[in-house]
């Protein structure tokens, strides 16, 4: 039923293999989405990010997608996932101009400098719960922003810390609903669906509630991550009640039911 995946890397890999990948899945369009942390230009500003597989230049990693979807003869769409990090966000977007991309990913990885999924980061109750909150709020601020096609993995604070607001479920419903209104898209991703799919469907359900743009991406780093979520998330959708996808080309908004 879900025929696209739009979050996708290929540091670990290459852009032919993850294509490939996509191909044996049965997939129709397929959006490749480096981190930013990961291409060469940027790691002056990200370099508190630790590097994922190969350091990428630019035009190698634009070049390497153009000319693997051209080999294979696949819809493959070029996308970043882009940090969010409010005192940094006119630097990273300032070097994103100008480029073709058909998609960008607004992810918001720290929280007020504090990168959330690192080891060994411990909190209690009251300091994860607050963090719960500066996230989502992180998140509606990138919704707003303007730059971003799609808010990736917006539970993936529980990774690390599960210290849930009791408010949780109020604040995901403002999440959708800013996405709503902005016209953003919010990620139902496949890494999450398998290790937490009780929070996505909270999330899922506000989705629903508030009518918002739904995409579906692996977060795939290797390929045999590619669409490895795909038919929880699809019988999810059926659940709650969502039947669009959202896909994007040359930053034109594209949807198709399921």
């Amino acid at each position: 039923m879900i025929t696209s995946d739009f979050h996708s890397h290929i540091s670990y890999s290459s852009a032919v293999r993850m294509i490939q990948a996509a191909q044996q899945r049965g997939l129709h369009i397929f959006g490749l989405s480096e981190h930013d942390s990961q291409i060469a230009e940027m790691r002056a500003t990200l370099s508190h990010i630790a590097l994922e597989g190969e350091l990428l230049n630019l035009a190698d990693y634009m070049e390497a997608v153009r000319s693997a979807a051209q080999k294979l003869q696949f819809d493959a769409r070029l996308g970043l996932e882009v940090d969010f990090i409010p005192a940094k966000n006119g630097t990273i977007q300032a070097l994103l101009q100008g480029q073709p991309w058909d998609f960008l990913i607004g992810s918001v990885h720290e929280v007020d400098g504090e990168l959330f999924e690192s080891d060994g980061l411990r909190w209690n109750q009251e300091e994860g719960q607050a963090r719960w909150l500066r996230y989502v709020e992180l998140l509606r601020e990138a919704v707003k922003s303007g730059y971003f096609s799609l808010v990736s993995h917006p539970v993936r604070m529980y990774r690390r810390n599960k210290h849930l607001p009791p408010t949780l479920d109020e604040e995901l419903e403002k999440l959708a609903a800013a996405s709503a209104a902005s016209n953003v898209a919010l990620e139902l991703n496949g890494y999450d669906m398998l290790h937490y799919p009780d929070l996505v469907r909270r999330l899922a359900r506000a989705c629903a509630l508030h009518h918002t743009p739904i995409s579906v991406g692996s977060d795939a780093h290797r390929p045999a991550d590619v669409a490895w979520a795909h038919k929880q998330t699809a019988a999810l959708l059926r659940e709650v009640g969502i039947t669009r996808v959202r896909t994007w080309k040359q930053g034109v908004i594209e949807e198709y039911h399921i």
